[in-house]
C-alpha cells in the first residue's frame, strides 16, 4: 500500500467525505489516558493526531512511523520538533525497540491489513510496548445488525475498492483486531462508538 499519490489531497478528501468525524475519534480518549513517556504513531499518515499528543504530553518521545515518505513529509510539516522522531518504514519489515513505548497509538490503520498481517502488525507492535501500556485505536466497525449494519457494509464496500485502485491496498474486507489484541495481552478498557455505529474509538491497556 502506497499513499504517496493521495498525501497532497488527503486532509480534504476526508474533510469533504467526513467533517470533523475521523478527528473527533482520534481524540475521543487523549484526555482520559494516563500520561505517557514515550509514545508511538504508527500508520500516522498525514499527522492529525500527532499534534495534539505533543499539546497534551510535551515531555513525552514521539516516534511515528509511516510507509508513506509523502504523508510522513506533511506530518514532518506540521509539527516538527527534537523530541519527535519520524521513520519511513513498513510495519511489517520494521525492528523496532523491544519494550519501549508505553502507549501505542493506532488510527484507521489496523484496517488496511488481511488477517495474517494483521496477526503480525499487532503482535510487533505489542512487543514494542512495555509491559503496562495503553493502546488508543480509531476505526470502522460494522454495526451487528438493523440500518446501521447495512450502512456501514454499504459505506466500506465502497471505501475498499476505491484504496485498492488508488493505493495498491491487498486486504478486501476489514478485519477486526480484538482476538490479536488479546493475545497480545490487551484488555479493551472503553469503547464508544459514533456515525450510526461506522466509527468507532477504544482504549486498550495491558497491566503488569
Amino acid at each position: 500500500m502506497n499513499c504517496d499519490h493521495l498525501a497532497p489531497f488527503y486532509r480534504t478528501m476526508e474533510l469533504l467525505s467526513a467533517g470533523g468525524k475521523l478527528q473527533r475519534c482520534r481524540m475521543e480518549f487523549l484526555a482520559e489516558i494516563p500520561t505517557p513517556r514515550r509514545i508511538l504513531l504508527a500508520g500516522e499518515g498525514h499527522g492529525r493526531c500527532l499534534p495534539e499528543c505533543v499539546r497534551r504530553f510535551p515531555s513525552a518521545r514521539i516516534t511515528v512511523i509511516d510507509s508513506s515518505r509523502k504523508m510522513l513529509e506533511i506530518a514532518r510539516r506540521k509539527t516538527a520538533a527534537d523530541h519527535i522522531d519520524f521513520i519511513h518504514a513498513n510495519l511489517l519489515k520494521w525492528d523496532g525497540p523491544p519494550g519501549t513505548f508505553d502507549l501505542i497509538v493506532t488510527n484507521f490503520f489496523l484496517d488496511c491489513f488481511n488477517p495474517e498481517e494483521l496477526a503480525i502488525v499487532v503482535s510487533k507492535l505489542g512487543t514494542f510496548a512495555t509491559p503496562a501500556a495503553d493502546w488508543l485505536l480509531a476505526d470502522f466497525e460494522i454495526p451487528p445488525n438493523g440500518l446501521a449494519r447495512l450502512r456501514s457494509r454499504a459505506i466500506i464496500g465502497i471505501l475498499y475498492p476505491f484504496f485498492r485502485i488508488t493505493t495498491g491496498l491487498q486486504t478486501h474486507a476489514l478485519v477486526p483486531p480484538e482476538e490479536f489484541l488479546a493475545t497480545a495481552g490487551f484488555t479493551r478498557q472503553h469503547h464508544r462508538t459514533h456515525d450510526w455505529g461506522l466509527l468507532k474509538s477504544e482504549w486498550w491497556r495491558r497491566e503488569l
